[in-house]
């Protein structure tokens, strides 16, 4: 008679029990997808997840907070933020797998192959504002400043990133071609314009880079798309308001306002050109700086200025998860280097670097300002 087989021993894997740990309470992998939109604050989430307590909710998200899988961020003066971590995200593969396996049980197969970040993508509007387009390979949309254009804060670099870059960028309302807004700017509206242009261009993900106000532009739009954005450079500007820039914004929109460009163009000169360029100059040149600033002044200079002291992306930062690297422009008597440093200490893992320069590192050291931004994006093979 044949000797009957051994059945061949059961073992419990451990790493799946120690998986299942965390992630087998109820409402953590809820609580993970649904961080996967955006950083969000206990209220968001609470009301996100209509059926958890609020006793639950907090009990999880300490759980989470202890396991390394989500970030809690407290930055005053409002609420504390929540954020995947990079190892929570991770994780969302796995969850758009288990969400795929329960959807088909009701429902036609979904595609599980598909990326996680889709299930948090928002629906862009149509690209309207003028575009500048240029180069080839990996893509990088820009954000220019306030009162300027893509060519404006731009212009001595663009062939120089384009020489390695698809590079996309747009010009806010009232500037380039984009005719001025009847209505105020909404910092969402100028960040979904800005990724819709670059995917209208045929770009499924970029790096992106923000000057002055394209800085929070540039973050909300990292923030909004977090699926798209393979890397962040943020120059000259700002996560909010400070005195600096509440006593110095209100003067630009009025002088704007006026009409008069050379009073603005001298303002404009004292303020944005650092002290060591500013007194490099001989008088015939600093006079031509003024007329050039004065013809190049965009229309829309009062509508840009007009948001920048209520802009606040804080809540923002602690959730970007693209590799980032903050220019700070020394000499700068617009955005102070107190705000560079705040950008750097509160995105995750992100770099500074200093440039010594005013507010115009396109005026006073262009090749210096381009080879920061291209060596980063290099390094990170975006």
């Amino acid at each position: 008679m044949a000797a009957r087989p051994h059945p061949v021993p059961l073992t419990a894997d451990a790493d799946l029990i120690a998986a299942f740990e965390v992630l087998g309470q109820k409402w953590s992998g809820i609580i993970l997808h649904t961080l996967a939109t955006r950083p969000a604050r206990y209220g968001e989430l609470s009301a996100a997840i209509a059926r958890i307590s609020t006793k639950m909710l907090a009990d999880r998200l300490r759980e989470l907070v202890g396991a390394g899988l989500v970030t809690h961020t407290q930055l005053p003066p409002g609420p504390a933020t929540y954020a995947l971590t990079a190892d929570g995200r991770s994780l969302l593969p796995a969850l758009e797998q288990i969400r795929c396996w329960s959807r088909q049980r009701s429902h036609p197969p979904c595609d599980a192959s598909r990326k996680a970040t889709p299930v948090s993508a928002r629906t862009l509007p149509e690209a309207t504002f003028a575009r500048t387009v240029m180069g080839s390979g990996p893509g990088l949309a820009l954000a220019h400043g306030a009162g300027s254009s893509i060519t404006g804060t731009y212009g001595p670099i663009l062939d120089g990133l384009a020489a390695h870059h698809t590079v996309v960028g747009v010009d806010y309302p009232g500037s380039g071609s984009t005719p001025r807004s009847t209505t105020p700017l909404a910092l969402d509206d100028l960040a979904d314009q800005l990724v819709a242009a670059a995917v209208a261009e045929g770009l499924e993900t970029f790096a992106l880079h923000g000057y002055s106000l394209g800085g929070p532009v540039a973050i909300r739009a990292a923030a909004r798309h977090p699926e798209r954005v393979t890397a962040l450079v943020l120059t000259a500007t700002f996560p909010h308001r400070d005195n600096r820039l509440v006593l110095a914004l209100p003067v630009w929109r009025k002088l704007a306002e006026s009409g008069d460009r050379e009073l603005l163009a001298e303002y404009l000169t004292m303020m944005a050109l650092g002290a060591d360029a500013l007194e490099a100059r001989p008088d015939e040149q600093l006079q031509q700086a003024m007329a050039f600033t004065a013809a190049s002044v965009a229309e829309g200079t009062p509508e840009h200025a007009e948001p920048a002291p209520r802009i606040d992306v804080r809540d923002d930062l602690p959730g970007i998860q693209a590799p980032t690297l903050v220019i700070s422009t020394t000499q700068d008597w617009f955005t102070s280097t107190r705000l560079h440093r705040q950008l750097a200490e509160t995105i995750p893992n992100a770099r500074l670097a200093e440039i010594a320069t005013g507010h115009l590192p396109m005026v006073e050291r262009p090749e210096e300002w381009r080879q920061l931004i291209t060596d980063f994006l290099k390094q990170h093979g975006a």
